[in-house]
């Protein structure tokens, strides 16, 4: 009997750990290969769920699409039969991936992976596809595919079907003997991209991305959207590099960021976590940074922000990642030569930026900058900016400030460095001094901040939601919609009106290292607190395509009028 029970138990702990264990990638993901360096999945079915538990169903937006012009029944029956009658399994999710090509790092390869639920009305309803020049559809052993262009395949078997844009990077080269730039002609890709077909359509589980864990770990989150972002694909850059750099490969491969996308009720929330390799994650942790400073954005000559961007880090970890790569003696005998050292450079900041932008809009050119009869009706858009960097060590920020007047692109007025020609004739309003450098829109804005008399408008959720973060961002939506929608055209005020009522904010942050890995979050926030965030979005959405076909619908009648026999070629070409 204890013999019994004691075997029940050992079979149920090891279930248990196998289940614990076993990967939560979607099978489908199998044909996706391990060195892929973005992989984007989004799960249709989910988002169905969503969209009906607040009342709107498919049918419903692509009527709403439509309801302004019934004259083309012929695409709203094409998008009928791709939902209803393509063979594709709705249910299943959708992967969009890439990656470049092994021993050529210039053929950069882009696929679409989704699920087949009927190979024979897939069949049926690609051959009921018309189109100039269309191939037939032809058969390897594991696979059929239709041609769709030179260098774009669909391929498919029982289960699932893949979309490969096959993208071949021609460069030019200059021909020293005739004294001209070539440009060599686009070799036949067919060859090649059935090769990759046939890799990811026999591919073992274990080449794939479905058996890298941190992949699979991401699915057991329950979300409408993932994004998971390797390293992996940039090792085939960096062995093209003339100057191999020890341990860089060490450095740059196997690290990860997995992130889950999901629409809440008054928000949607994308959440991110980055695993680093071990040789990364001891120099982060070594040189762990600070916390923002809130104090640089206290004070701001404006009650219309619009955007705020801060970050805090700690400057030392440049040397540190330069002594791990070792070639901290060759950066500095290449920086002596200018006369300041690594350790100078690196140690002139103190690591916190801040970025604030305001006033944001369009507006007339000034008159006294008007030019010609073009510039007096012509609008442009106007704003405010600030960039504080405080300095580091004021010696190591001043003699850097000297190395930098001496080339001329910054000239020494009295106790501060102030833009030169160059940074001038760019439009750079820049102003710098033992407590740091300071970039402005113009003068006037940066006389305004240095006063430091004007409290900054923010609203307190964004200043909490700044506190012990590394790094913030902010942008009110609605603010800045307002004041672009002032001078938007007839055609689409309604649309950015509807988005201003429709969106209120953009709240994304993210934490210090800790545990291997770095945490983020992006919050984009609605007007409408108590509403799926989904059932908002395709709301407007849906009102900006109606809008964009009537907008079309106009554009081609007024066409139609002035040029009854068609708009003339030379008209058309211009």
């Amino acid at each position: 009997m204890k013999s019994g029970i004691h075997s029940f138990l050992l079979i149920g702990i090891s279930s248990l750990l196998l289940i614990s264990c076993s990967n939560n990638a979607p099978k489908e993901t199998k044909l996706i290969p391990k060195e892929a360096m973005v992989v984007v999945s989004f799960d249709p079915n989910a988002l169905k769920e969503k969209l009906q538990n607040g009342g709107i169903s498919i049918d419903s937006i692509l009527a709403k699409g439509f309801q302004k012009d019934s004259t083309n029944l012929e695409d709203q029956q094409k998008v009928a039969d791709f939902r209803n009658n393509s063979g594709i399994n709705w249910e299943e999710k959708f992967h969009f991936f890439n990656y470049p090509k092994k021993g050529n790092g210039n053929i950069n390869i882009m696929n679409l992976l989704f699920s087949i639920s009927d190979t024979v009305v897939f069949n049926q309803y690609l051959s009921k596809l018309k189109w100039q020049d269309k191939k037939p559809v032809s058969k390897e052993k594991d696979f059929q595919y239709l041609p769709l262009s030179d260098n774009n395949f669909l391929a498919w078997n029982k289960e699932h079907a893949l979309v490969m844009i096959y993208e071949n990077k021609v460069t030019p080269y200059y021909d020293t003997v005739n004294m001209r730039f070539v440009i060599p002609e686009k070799k036949d890709s067919k060859k090649d991209i059935l090769e990759e077909l046939t890799r990811l359509f026999t591919q073992k589980e274990s080449a794939s991305m479905a058996s890298v864990k941190e992949f699979g770990k991401m699915f057991k989150t329950k979300a409408e959207g993932y994004l998971f972002a390797s390293s992996g694909g940039t090792l085939a850059a960096l062995s093209g590099m003339p100057l191999q750099l020890p341990k860089l490969e060490e450095l740059v491969s196997n690290n990860y960021t997995a992130a889950t996308l999901a629409f809440e009720e008054g928000k949607i929330v994308a959440k991110s976590v980055t695993h680093t390799n071990p040789l990364l994650s001891s120099i982060l942790k070594k040189y762990a940074g600070p916390t923002v400073n809130t104090d640089l954005i206290k004070t701001f000559p404006s009650q219309n922000i619009n955007a705020i961007v801060m970050a805090s880090f700690n400057p030392a970890i440049f040397g540190g990642v330069l002594k791990e790569l070792e070639v901290e003696g060759f950066v500095n005998e290449f920086l002596n030569k200018s006369g300041v050292s690594a350790a100078e450079l690196y140690g002139a900041i103190k690591g916190d930026i801040a970025v604030v932008v305001s006033d944001l809009g369009i507006g007339m050119t000034e008159p006294q900058t008007r030019k010609d009869e073009l510039s007096l009706v012509v609008k442009k858009p106007i704003g405010k900016l600030i960039i504080n960097i405080p300095a580091g060590k004021p010696e190591n920020f001043k003699k850097l400030l000297g190395k930098i007047a001496e080339r001329g692109f910054i000239v020494k007025n009295g106790t501060d460095y102030k833009s030169g020609d160059l940074f001038g004739q760019m439009g750079i309003y820049m102003v710098a001094n033992e407590s740091g450098l300071i970039i402005a829109s113009d003068s006037v804005t940066y006389s305004q901040y240095k006063l430091n008399n004007a409290k900054a408008t923010i609203n307190n959720e964004a200043l909490n939601y700044f506190k012990g973060k590394s790094t913030v961002l902010y942008i009110d939506i609605a603010n800045t919609l307002n004041g672009f929608g002032k001078d938007s055209s007839d055609g689409y005020y309604n649309s950015l009106n509807t988005a201003r009522n429709t969106i209120k904010d953009i709240m994304g942050s993210s934490e210090n290292f800790s545990n291997n890995s770095i945490t983020s979050i992006l919050e984009i926030n609605m007007q409408d607190q108590k509403q799926n965030s989904l059932v908002t979005l395709v709301s407007l959405f849906t009102n900006i395509a109606v809008d964009t076909r009537a907008v079309a619908r106009r554009e081609k009648e007024m066409e139609e009028k002035l040029f009854p026999s068609g708009i003339p070629t030379v008209i058309r070409a211009n």
